[in-house]
């Protein structure tokens, strides 16, 4: 179940730009007028003449020249990242012929890509959106708002007095009204959940406190010691969710001990100590936080190479121990040097920037980076081998994978320099640390910098006592201001998830190049559709074909099978089925899974269509164009208006009589009909009945429709509601000059 949609629309002039008032002076001195300085902000000039507005909003009028307001760009941007861009709108009085140069001034001042809808009866509009709130600096426009039952944040001066219109609030900030919206989106997501079962959720590994206090607010949070495998075993058996960091092991036996397990999360990047595998066949989505501790992990790279360097820890114990021993004390320069960075992702890119600063040069080995990025860091590409032969300084920051295992190991070695210093602050298994041990006991390599080992905790490791290597306990990423992003990330997207919302950081789901928010209402769309396949077809079919039209991604096709794939197994099979394990189990089942791309003509409407093998095969098509997603189709019969909430669906023949009938039923039992569609394909043939009723049809009602003579099949089913849409002045758009 998600959260209640929260949409807002924002005006422009006197909101996204300065104060409009140099529009009507520019007016009145080029056309000799005396124009209030009012006069284009609580309409947008509408009481101006035509020629005035022309001018004024014309390319290269006045109003193409208005600077933003303060803060404005950052508080669209918020608004979005918040609410997701389908659910923020910009609505503005201007002439429609004004489309060009609006779009323009906004792409050109670095405003985030939303809906620009030109209309002077904003409420009417921000209605038919389904808008909770508008954003206004018109006491006009906001007294409209009020009557229309939109809340309205109006801007006001400092110090002005407080308007009494219900529902308006005034405020003499943006970022204001971005506060007030992030309190009302928790309260409707903790509404939304509240109706539900609270989560459990499972903490094996301690967590920043602000993460917690979040995970809270939404579940009952179970605090269990990763390492105690019966505790941890018996915590987890109803949990829904598993939040670990890097010493909980999670085995394929606690992934089974768990079975109301949905989300196990990582509070850290790597998934090392997960079977992502095991979690997989399971249904349980995988997550991490991938480059909330970037910066930290940087830092301590640096600062185990200045220890090594710098001789801090030898230095440090002399001193302390009240002896003068500079002459034992050899520090060696940094600049100059040359330092292969092994993998150029986000911790890697850190350490690029750092020791840039330090005039090192910097050469990097990532077969997965572009050309691009080692330009834009000023960064030499170079194969492995040559990596480390060439390097002063070696470190590692990529994942643990089969491939990255023992990337450095006893033969490698052999490669490096003799003053060669080796750093690994990634997964311990990278480096082979028998083989660096011996490295450094022969003095064959100068130093190492280690925090990460192939076992955690670690008691026990050939490092330990070796007197030209630095060692610390895995706290790369440990520093305060890291713990707090990482625990924000995983507590947020934890609970996101839980809630069955789209969210960016799934390690065993592809990324999404939608927005969460545009990617969930399209995938629960999909899982619609998956559901009524189902009804249509109540046995699993051989096969399943996707037809998809339009210029749709590749990941997005992806996410949308998942999602009707594994609504529809949950009806056809008794197991638990997730979009993470759909493809698994239709597997396991011998169902093929084909996809099929239609036309890819940008001008056509996207669309998925899903069709199951077999006589009769059933098809259901889902239309997507952005803002809203809807099942347009069903075995073959095309839609007036898209498919949502409690529908009724007849095959039947196209015989007198038998619409009628299932009204009066229906009637009879107190079952009212918001809608119906007739569809055939010739007269006398089959023909096809939708019906939307406001209300659940009980069984005994469905029983009697199914004894009309004349029906074939008789199928119910409940999908998500319809979401508002409105035409948004296209039509005058498309015309404007």
């Amino acid at each position: 179940m998600g959260v209640p949609a929260l949409m807002v629309a924002v005006d422009l002039d006197g909101v996204l730009t300065e104060h409009p008032r140099p529009l009507a002076t520019a007016a009145s001195a080029k056309f000799g007028l005396d124009l209030p300085e009012r006069a284009f902000v609580d309409s947008a000039g509408l009481n101006v003449p035509q020629a005035v507005r022309d001018w004024v909003y014309g390319p290269d009028g006045p109003a193409a020249h208005l600077e933003p307001a303060p803060e404005a760009q950052a508080f669209l941007a918020r608004l979005v990242e918040l609410l997701g861009r389908e659910a923020v709108y910009i609505i503005t009085a201007r002439p429609a012929s004004s489309a060009e140069m609006t779009l323009g001034w906004l792409r050109r001042h670095g405003f985030p890509e939303v809906e620009v809808i030109f209309a002077d009866d904003k409420a009417t509009v921000a209605t038919d959106l389904g808008c909770s709130y508008a954003v206004e600096d018109s006491l006009r426009h906001a007294n409209h708002y009020s009557e229309a039952g939109i809340g309205c944040f109006l801007l006001v001066p400092e110090g002005s007095a407080p308007t009494d219109l219900p529902g308006v609030i005034p405020v003499d900030g943006l970022m204001a009204i971005v506060a007030h919206l992030e309190r009302e989106a928790a309260e409707r997501q903790a509404a939304a959940l509240s109706v539900i079962r609270r989560p459990k959720i499972v903490v094996s590994d301690a967590i920043h406190p602000s993460a917690r206090e979040y995970l809270e607010q939404h579940g009952d949070v179970v605090d269990v010691d990763g390492t105690d495998r019966a505790a941890l075993l018996a915590a987890i058996a109803d949990a829904d969710a598993l939040i670990v960091r890097s010493e909980t092991q999670v085995t394929a036996d606690v992934i089974a001990a768990g079975p109301r397990l949905r989300v196990i999360a990582r509070a850290g990047v790597g998934v090392d100590n997960i079977d992502v595998e095991a979690a997989t066949r399971a249904g349980i989505l995988v997550l991490n936080a991938p480059g909330a501790n970037r910066y930290s992990a940087g830092e301590h790279t640096i600062a185990l190479l200045l220890a090594i360097t710098r001789q801090i820890v030898p230095a440090n114990d002399s001193t302390h121990a009240g002896r003068w021993e500079r002459k034992k004390i050899k520090p060696i320069d940094l600049r100059g040097r040359t330092v292969g960075i092994v993998g150029l992702g986000r911790v890697g890119s850190v350490v690029a920037k750092r020791l840039k600063a330090f005039e090192m040069n910097v050469i990097a080995y990532d077969p997965y980076v572009v050309e691009d990025r080692f330009a834009e860091l000023d960064v030499t590409p170079v194969d492995f081998e040559t990596l480390l032969r060439r390097s002063d300084v070696i470190t590692f920051h990529v994942p643990s994978t089969p491939e990255t295992r023992h990337m450095l190991n006893a033969e490698r070695i052999e490669l490096l320099k003799p003053d060669a210093i080796v750093l690994n602050c990634a997964r311990g298994d990278v480096v082979d640390q028998e083989a660096l041990a011996d490295a450094l006991r022969r003095g064959r390599i100068l130093g190492a910098g280690v925090d990460v080992y192939p076992h955690e905790p670690c008691t026990s490791s050939p490092l330990f006592g070796l007197p030209n290597v630095v060692l610390t306990p895995h706290t790369g990423g440990s520093s305060a201001e890291a713990l707090a992003a990482v625990g924000e990330l995983i507590s947020k997207s934890t609970i996101a998830a839980l809630a069955g919302q789209a969210v960016p950081n799934a390690v065993n789901l592809p990324p999404a190049s939608l927005l969460a928010p545009e990617l969930q209402r399209l995938t629960t769309v999909a899982g619609a559709a998956g559901h009524l396949l189902a009804v249509l077809e109540p046995t699993p079919p051989a096969a399943i074909r996707v037809t998809v039209n339009g210029c749709v991604p590749d990941d997005v096709t992806e996410h949308v099978t998942s999602a009707m794939l594994a609504e529809a197994l949950n009806r056809w099979t008794h197991r638990r089925v997730t979009p993470v394990n759909a493809h698994l189990i239709a597997q396991e089942l011998g169902m093929e899974v084909r996809v099929n791309a239609g036309t890819r003509d940008p001008k056509v409407e996207p669309s998925f269509s899903f069709e199951t093998s077999g006589e009769p095969s059933h098809q259901v098509r889902v239309s997507w164009d952005r803002h809203t997603a809807g099942i347009v189709a069903v075995d073959r019969f095309s839609l007036d208006r898209p498919l949502a909430g409690e529908v009724l669906i007849t095959h039947h023949q196209d015989v007198p009589g038998v619409i009628g009938r299932v009204g009066t039923i229906l009637g009879r039992h107190g079952v009212n009909i918001a809608g119906m569609e007739v569809g055939r394909h010739h007269r006398g043939g089959e023909a096809i009945m939708v019906v939307n009723v406001d209300d659940p049809i009980p069984d005994g009602v469905l029983e009697e429709i199914r004894a009309i003579p004349g029906l074939d099949r008789v199928y119910r089913v409940s999908l998500p509601p319809a979401q508002p849409r409105v035409a948004l002045m296209r039509e005058a758009l498309a015309t404007a000059d």
